[in-house]
């Protein structure tokens, strides 16, 4: 009797151990289970925010991508202006408007990065690059030689600087000038670039030159800027007062290394009282042919300007261009993959 009563206990012992250690199992199991989901629910939230990290990148360098396409490739003199390495450039053009007749010019210019000094100081001549041709678009025989020394100071994200000092030959007065750049995002398409330039010479001249710049990329092609471009000349200069561009510009990168920009420009100036001195609509088409370093522009133009009382003067510009200097260690350089036919910014 004793014996039977210890094994009943005994196996009732038996079961409850086995019970409990089922028990036990099967929550161990089921953590195990909520575990694995959580990581799965996890990995899948990382993925998903992952890719929606990678197209705000993608989206917030969209903006970047196509200013630097478009100031590189039409070789805007604010990109321009902070290229610290080497390069030569000859720019032969022949020009015809109505009101003036034919005219042409030969532009080059150059910059050589000196060297063991950390892409700091380079040697620029030719058409001065101190003082950008602020008629481009009006195509004024502008072509002023000079040679000196840029300095360049240390790159943030959103601000450069550098400065100038050197000699111009038209006016045999030597120069110094700072120069000032500020950039920041808007938003994930837009962005503004602001530029400041102070420049004084020798003969007592003063210049001071604020550009404003307000980007927008339309879409994968198209790239819209607004620019406010003023100067402003002291008393002892051939042009007194505030001369202001203001250009509205939408660009069209196009296959086969080529782009169209289609521009409308209002120049107007403060003295000796205030007045537009020329209205412009141009039409821009730059492409690289032939070998990489060859461009050539045509550029047919209405204005109506004040000098001809506002009459209509159509007019055309050809321009060659023969570019040296790219360079692959920098992101200030033309030719990259911007230049194949599947790049979109």
């Amino acid at each position: 009797m004793a014996v039977l009563i210890q094994f009943s206990v005994s196996g009732h012992l038996f079961a409850a151990q086995q019970t409990d250690q089922g028990g036990d199992q099967e929550g161990i199991e089921q953590v195990e289970t909520a575990d694995k989901e959580t990581e799965a629910t996890e990995k899948k939230q990382s993925v998903i925010l992952d890719m929606i990290e990678k197209e705000k990148e993608r989206v917030e360098s969209q903006n970047l991508r196509a200013v630097q396409w478009v100031d590189s490739f039409f070789s805007d003199p604010a990109y321009e202006a902070e290229v610290a390495t080497s390069q030569f450039r000859i720019r032969p053009e022949v020009r015809y408007r109505n009101e003036q007749g034919w005219g042409g010019t030969v532009k080059f210019s150059f910059k050589f990065r000196l060297p063991n000094l950390e892409r700091r100081v380079s040697l620029v001549g030719g058409s001065s690059d101190f003082d950008e041709d602020f008629d481009a678009a009006v195509d004024e025989d502008v072509n002023e030689p000079a040679i000196g020394l840029q300095f360049f100071g240390k790159e943030r994200e959103k601000w450069g600087s550098s400065l100038s000092v050197g000699l111009k030959f038209n006016e045999f007065a030597g120069f110094v000038g700072p120069r000032f750049r500020y950039n920041t995002k808007w938003s994930e398409r837009s962005s503004f670039r602001f530029i400041q330039k102070i420049l004084w010479q020798t003969n007592n001249e003063w210049q001071l030159r604020s550009r404003f710049d307000f980007n927008f990329a339309v879409n994968e092609r198209f790239f819209f800027r607004q620019m406010f471009d003023a100067r402003w000349r002291g008393e002892y200069s051939d042009e007194e007062g505030y001369r202001t561009r203001v250009s509205s510009i939408l660009t069209r990168r196009l296959p086969n290394s080529a782009g169209l920009q289609s521009e409308a420009t209002m120049i107007f100036h403060t003295e000796p009282d205030l007045h537009v001195n020329e209205y412009i609509v141009a039409l821009r088409y730059r492409k690289r042919v032939w070998r990489d370093w060859f461009y050539y522009e045509i550029v047919p133009q209405l204005a109506w300007e004040k000098e001809f009382d506002y009459r209509t003067n159509p007019g055309i510009r050809l321009r060659f261009e023969v570019f040296y200097g790219a360079d692959k260690n920098t992101r200030f350089w033309k030719r990259e993959a911007e230049d194949t036919d599947d790049f979109r910014w």
